[in-house]
């Protein structure tokens, strides 16, 4: 019993001390004065203050250190909960793992220092997040004694100007300093955007990996970056518009890069909505009215008014000043329009509009006023799945009366073909397609009422009847000095694509184009795969042409002592499929 009230003291002393040296022990207390903790230490208590994470010790903003030589830099941080603490040069080179990083301290050792540097410490809870940055100086005992002047301090008076819906001028004074300043660095980042915007971002740098590298940065809005600048201003164009962005200025002397100046936040202004209301759809309610839903639009660029209905039973082809217009209030999402003609089929677009103008149209919808006709299926698509088969995918429409199927219309070589699916599944292949040809579909739904109105077409293309998948080699091995045996495996069974007619064997000697980065010259210790491509595609590859029922093959009259590589891809009657991965051989020495 004794052992244990000790083992309690000694547990008991240790988060006394813990917490002495942390935070306050007055935030662990309870907040109502009228209870008491039950616990003798009264340190629990029964509600404990939640506190953001703030250094409880200062970094010296410069530390100086001899060219070579080593030093510690320490950064303690507290808060409850207890923040992680990780380093940082920039916000690419972190030096923690974040999510790993000490809690509370974390000591940064730095050797053998060669150059002035910047790192920042950085404290991360669930509250939040600081930084605090500090500059090592490194300097040769001659010039330390010579005392070099100290890097020079931020910009003063930093102000935003000039702001427009995509650009901003960012102007400064220039910081008292004794040496010249060679230069200023202007960093911005966007701190925050409104809801649809910031969703809108995300879906765009999603998209950004499927782009040419030309479009990609066309017109891709900018989310932050640093720029240099002799002046005393900067022009930061290719902002997002209705977003809040953060600016700092460091100046640049003979010593290297001083702090950032306290951060400047402005607010880019509104421009009218990039892109149109998401998703419309719409049903009939009665024989002379209509319900038209929508989602909102992904990038408002500003605060949305409302929302302009355009509806015409004219042909869709009619200009839009000729529609009829009806208005619906910025925080709704459906409207219902009346004295409509009866059993009549009517176009429908919609526009949101902010105190900048427009958004762009929204896709056509097409309703008719019959009772009970479901309306237009909703996000359809079709995707290839092989040479024969197009698998289409689609949302169930607006409806009254329950949905029992719907019917499906595709082009053929004999004209338009229909199909009919008698259950109201959202999913259907097509199949008996021709080979590398686009087809258009269109789709429908209906009720025990009748048919409601087909969407708009889209476009899909039937694969090429070629193997989908590479051969696999299995082994490569020289014979001699003058041959080498190849030996394969064919493509998947499921991704053959159609009856394999033939091998395509091609190959070439390596040291004939640039030598590969992976090996020496000498070495031996070639026989592994890479799918890092040919080291010159401008030489000439030798190609042997074998039947589909053969799975090795020596080559024969090669140098000796050379490194040939080799690929080998399969043949349909349509043609040959992607290349398999490269294997590279040497060939024995002569003798």
């Amino acid at each position: 019993m004794v052992s244990h009230i000790v083992i309690l003291l000694l547990v008991a002393g240790s988060c006394l001390g813990f917490l002495d040296n942390t935070l306050p022990l007055y935030l662990f207390k309870n907040l109502d004065t009228k209870e008491t903790s039950t616990v003798q230490t009264g340190l629990v208590a029964e509600k404990v203050r939640r506190v953001p994470p703030y250094f409880s010790y200062k970094l010296e903003r410069q530390y100086v250190v001899g060219i070579g030589g080593n030093i510690n830099l320490t950064c303690v941080a507290v808060g409850y909960p207890m923040p992680r603490v990780f380093w940082k040069k920039t916000d690419l080179m972190v030096l923690d793992d974040p999510s790993t990083a000490p809690i509370g301290k974390n000591v940064l050792t730095l050797t053998h220092v060669e150059s002035t540097e910047n790192f920042t410490c950085v404290a991360v809870s669930a509250l939040g997040n600081i930084e605090a940055t500090t500059t090592v100086i490194a300097k040769d005992d001659y010039f330390t004694k010579l005392s070099l002047p100290e890097l020079p301090p931020p910009p003063l008076n930093i102000v935003v100007s000039s702001v427009t819906s995509g650009s901003v001028v960012v102007s400064w004074k220039p910081p008292r300093y004794n040496e010249a300043i060679n230069k200023y660095l202007v960093t911005y980042k966007l701190k925050s955007l409104t809801e649809d915007n910031e969703l809108f971002t995300k879906e765009e740098d999603q998209k950004e990996q499927e782009e040419t590298p030309h479009n990609r940065h066309s017109n891709k809005k900018s989310t932050g970056g640093t720029v240099e600048t002799l002046e005393n201003s900067l022009l930061i164009e290719n902002l997002n518009p209705f977003a809040t962005y953060e600016f700092t200025v460091q100046s640049v002397g003979p010593v290297g890069t001083g702090l950032e100046s306290l951060p400047v936040e402005a607010q880019t202004k509104t421009s009218k909505p990039e892109t149109s209301p998401k998703d419309p759809q719409a049903r009939s309610l009665n024989r002379d009215s209509i319900l038209v839903m929508w989602k909102p639009s992904e990038k408002p660029n500003g605060v949305i008014t409302g929302y302009k209905v355009y509806y015409t039973n004219d042909v869709a082809t009619t200009p839009l000043r000729q529609w009829k217009r009806h208005d619906a209030k910025s925080d709704e999402f459906m409207t219902t329009i009346s004295g409509l003609e009866p059993d009549s089929r009517y176009f429908v677009k919609v526009a949101a509009h902010n105190s900048e103008g427009d958004s762009p149209v929204s896709s056509l919808v097409t309703v008719s006023t019959r009772p009970g006709i479901p309306g237009q299926p909703i996000m359809f698509k079709a995707s290839a799945q092989d040479s024969r088969r197009i698998e289409l995918n689609w949302h169930a429409p607006l409806h009254s009366s329950p949905i029992v199927g719907y019917t499906i219309r595709f082009n053929t070589t004999d004209g338009e073909k229909e199909l009919t699916l008698t259950s109201p599944s959202e999913k259907h292949v097509v199949t008996g397609l021709h080979p590398d040809k686009y087809y258009y579909f269109r789709i429908a739904a209906y009720s025990d009422r009748g048919q409601g109105e087909f969407t708009e077409p889209i476009i899909q293309k039937t694969i090429a009847s070629i193997p989908l998948s590479a051969p696999a080699i299995l082994s490569g091995a020289a014979t001699s000095s003058k041959s080498i045996e190849i030996r394969w495996k064919g493509p998947e069974q499921k991704k053959l694509n159609g009856v394999l007619t033939a091998y395509r064997i091609s190959f070439f000697r390596l040291e004939d184009a640039i030598k590969p980065s992976h090996g020496s010259e000498d070495s031996d210790e070639y026989d592994e795969e890479y799918d890092e491509g040919s080291p010159a595609d401008s030489i000439e590859k030798i190609v042997v042409v074998v039947p589909s029922d053969v799975t090795s093959y020596v080559l024969s009259d090669l140098l000796p002592y050379s490194t040939y590589e080799v690929t080998v891809a399969a043949s349909t009657m349509d043609g040959y499929g992607p290349e398999s991965a490269s294997r590279v051989v040497k060939t024995l020495e002569d003798g």
